[in-house]
């Protein structure tokens, strides 16, 4: 049965919480990866590690 924050596990590396969080549920691994994602990226932005053309390059490659 699922739990409803698997990544508040406090045995598991963070690694294992993003990916168990994002494959928990397969009907919804695909909309979870893509909020992390997007969340990961504006952080990254909003931190100035990454700027937005970049990102957007990354998405061309990606679509491409």
């Amino acid at each position: 049965m699922p739990t409803q924050n698997p990544h508040r596990n406090v045995a598991l590396c963070t690694s294992s919480k993003v990916y168990t969080a994002l494959t928990e549920l397969k009907h919804l691994e695909g909309h979870r990866s893509a909020k992390f994602l997007s969340l990961l990226a504006e952080n990254l932005v909003r931190k100035g590690l990454l700027n937005e053309q970049e990102v957007v390059h990354m998405l061309d490659l990606v679509v491409d």
